[in-house]
């Protein structure tokens, strides 16, 4: 809560407001009484906020240059909204604390919180390459009524029926499989001409899933996307947050799970052209076993629990703790800086035991891709 003393300090060290960031990501949206509403997305935390046309517009008029007065000014000239100063600055506090706005310098790296919405790591800003972003939802509005059996129960229950049967036919051939994985990936280059077509796809797919299975919830997805962190290919798909929350809790873990089935519908999909012309030894079979092999490695990051994928999701889901690794390192923070503990001994368990499975799990992966990464080229 800002109080009329905090108020009045701003004013005395600066007239020059605050600027809006520029790196964050906007999208609109329609109440169902036909207010608007914007999405605002921080890239840096993977935290969303929502503000409502008049408090979008006063917000977009913050542009590091201008002054107090001059804001207030132009609110009411361009927009007819009349504001003080003092409620100015209110509004420039409450959105600071947000990190909706930055500071008179622009710099935004007092503003990052490294511990906080780990997606792919504390080096997400950095390394994450993004290859395909797009607001999802005009698509996703007009594709659905034709693909709206796909989430049909029977429908996915048949997919799950395919899945296991092709599985058990893989088991039963795996010597025969493990013979083309080799001739594929160690014998020849085969797997370099699909390896990524593949990939891309795959994740495609997934997320696509994902979105469908909102879409069918009749919740809207704003960000839609694909990118490369380090040598991972990766995805995503945000729904407005407010309207995923409100689902009951079990359509929420379908929208969840809806992404993994996808996936090992691709890498039945695989399987099948496998049986169907593994025998030919040519372009189908190198793209069968590109399939099943980067469909089940994809999986992989999503299924582990030290990431914020699918199965992290579902936990948090299941016990009713949304944001459960942003709060855990919230509180190794705050335990560390020495304030108060006002938390119960319940949570400070699952918090520590949160930061703990994180660590290392982050310490066990990158140690066996680093493994690997070694064998490989120590064997070449």
């Amino acid at each position: 809560m800002t109080h009329a003393s905090d108020v009045s300090e701003v004013l005395k060290q600066t007239s020059i407001a605050s600027c809006l960031r520029n790196d964050i990501v906007v999208s609109e949206r329609v109440e169902a009484d036909g207010r608007l509403r914007y999405k605002l997305y921080d890239p840096s935390n993977d935290i969303g906020f929502e503000l409502g046309k008049t408090e979008y517009a006063l917000a977009r008029l913050f542009d590091g240059v201008s002054t107090h007065e001059e804001i207030s000014r132009y609110a009411e000239t361009r927009h007819r909204i009349k504001v003080s100063q003092t409620k100015l600055v209110q509004f420039e506090s409450r959105l600071l604390s947000l990190n909706i706005l930055s500071g008179v310098d622009g710099d935004l790296e007092k503003l990052r919180d490294p511990t906080t919405g780990i997606t792919y790591g504390p080096l997400k800003k950095y390394l994450l390459i993004n290859l395909v972003k797009m607001n999802p939802q005009p698509g996703l509005d007009s594709v659905y009524p034709s693909v709206r059996w796909i989430c049909s129960v029977p429908f996915c229950l048949a997919m799950l029926a395919a899945c296991l049967i092709s599985y058990v036919y893989l088991g039963m051939h795996f010597g025969a499989f493990q013979e083309d994985v080799l001739a594929v990936y160690v014998h020849s280059n085969q797997w370099l001409w699909w390896h990524f077509p593949v990939i891309l796809s795959s994740i495609a797919l997934h997320e696509f899933g994902h979105a469908l299975a909102c879409r069918h919830y009749k919740v809207q997805v704003s960000d839609f996307g694909i990118g490369i962190y380090l040598l991972l290919a990766t995805g995503w798909v945000r729904p407005v947050q407010e309207q995923w929350s409100s689902l009951p809790r079990y359509q929420r873990i379908v929208t969840i799970l809806a992404g993994p089935l996808v996936s090992l519908v691709y890498a039945t999909a695989g399987i099948v052209i496998w049986a169907a012309y593994g025998e030919a030894q040519g372009n189908l079979l190198a793209l069968s076993i590109v399939m099943i092999v980067a469909s089940f490695i994809s999986l992989i990051p999503t299924l582990l629990p030290m990431f914020n994928g699918d199965t992290y999701l579902a936990i948090t889901e299941l016990i009713n703790e949304p944001r459960l690794r942003q709060r855990s390192f919230n509180y190794l923070k705050a335990r560390l800086r020495g304030a108060p503990c006002e938390t119960s001994v319940r949570l400070q368990r699952l918090y520590l035991s949160t930061v703990s499975i994180t660590c290392l799990g982050w310490v066990l992966v990158w140690g066996f891709v680093l493994q690997t990464l070694f064998r490989v080229f120590h064997n070449q």
